[in-house]
């Protein structure tokens, strides 16, 4: 038997190949963009839904404005007790830290703008993961701190020694507002 000689059954085994390849299609790669599509879907709306979270935090603020002063200075009070202030939040915050304070300076107080600058030098050791949470703990406290001038000593015997404790000093301020002009 020949396939010319029945027309039908060619055109219905190539029908048969032909749903076969589509089968095959619809199995894999459809399929597989397919679930590319749906898991870019979760994760777009998970985007959208933390955007909104932002934008509604961003209008929540601007509607109630702190004044800027009360969150990024110190009150109008001498400087020593904002040096006092200053001194007993770095000890707190090292402590939190694990870093082991060795030395507190206080550093000459200079009118920076339209703010006083109240400044401390601090010696410590401890290792680059505690040094990291302090910095990070400095620079997001609240009055507003500036760390400055860190210099990180290391006392390894080797090379290929890594060393258990840093010794590091750091010039950490805060702000108070200025006289007035």
């Amino acid at each position: 038997m020949i396939l010319a000689e029945r027309p039908a059954f060619g055109r219905l085994a190539a029908l048969g190949v032909l749903v076969a390849v589509l089968a095959l299609f619809c199995g894999g790669p459809l399929a597989a963009y397919c679930g590319l599509i749906a898991d870019n879907g979760d994760a777009l709306a998970s985007k959208a839904a933390l955007l909104e979270r932002y934008r509604t935090l961003a209008v929540a603020k601007t509607a109630s404005p702190a004044t800027p002063s009360a969150a990024l200075l110190y009150s109008d009070v001498p400087e020593s007790q904002i040096s006092a202030l200053l001194q007993e939040t770095v000890k707190n915050t090292a402590a939190a830290a694990h870093v082991e304070v060795l030395g507190l300076q206080m550093l000459h107080s200079e009118a920076v703008g339209s703010a006083t600058r109240v400044g401390v030098r601090v010696r410590a050791s401890g290792d680059m993961a505690s040094i990291r949470t302090l910095v990070y703990a400095i620079e997001t406290a609240q009055p507003l701190l500036y760390a400055d001038n860190l210099s990180i000593q290391s006392h390894a015997t080797s090379r290929d020694a890594a060393p258990s404790t840093l010794d590091f000093q750091l010039d950490i301020s805060g702000f108070k507002p200025g006289p007035p002009s």
